[in-house]
């Protein structure tokens, strides 16, 4: 369930979270997934944060999954407060969901500085394997991305927050924002 989509008419990316009155703005008939191609609906109401989603399966070679409402809200309060809490950051350009075509991954945030550093911000609730982390870290690098690890619910285990430490030095952990 997705926060940005391909408009076909522009052939731009269109991040639902920066638009007021979404069903009122788009037109639905130009929403594509931008990995698959294929028509998303605009799911914009009372209760649930505005989002796209696919009206059949997402049929693209990317490592996608399918995300909860806690990632896609653990999504939105990284993208919000990094640059409140990180000085450094108040200078990058902070994207959801953006496709790295060199190791077909998707980016759940991807940082860009203006001198072109950029890091991945991935959240991960589900659980994982510190060689799936390994797998995923290495891919980044292989496309000149550093990574940090959001760890959460019940990939936040002792075993992965102890490989992020080794290998980055630290460990994030992220908890539920109600």
């Amino acid at each position: 369930m997705p926060f940005v989509a391909l408009d076909v008419e522009t052939n731009k990316r269109v991040d639902i979270t920066k638009i007021e009155y979404p069903r009122l703005a788009l037109k639905r008939e130009n929403m594509r997934c931008q990995l698959c191609h294929t028509p998303l609906l605009i799911k914009a109401g009372i209760q649930k944060k505005a989002h796209f989603a696919h009206v059949s399966q997402c049929s693209s070679d990317y490592g996608v999954h399918p995300e909860t409402e806690d990632h896609r809200r653990a999504k939105l309060f990284i993208a919000e407060h990094l640059q409140q809490e990180f000085k450094d950051y108040t200078s990058a350009t902070i994207e959801y969901e953006v496709p790295i075509p060199e190791v077909k991954r998707v980016a759940d945030l991807l940082a860009t500085f203006p001198m072109g550093w950029r890091v991945a911000h991935e959240i991960q609730l589900a659980p994982i394997t510190v060689e799936e982390l390994r797998q995923r870290t290495e891919d980044y690098e292989c496309a000149g991305i550093d990574v940090v690890w959001w760890l959460g619910k019940r990939a936040n285990t002792d075993g992965n927050r102890a490989w992020c430490e080794d290998a980055f030095g630290y460990a994030v952990t992220i908890f539920d924002q109600r």
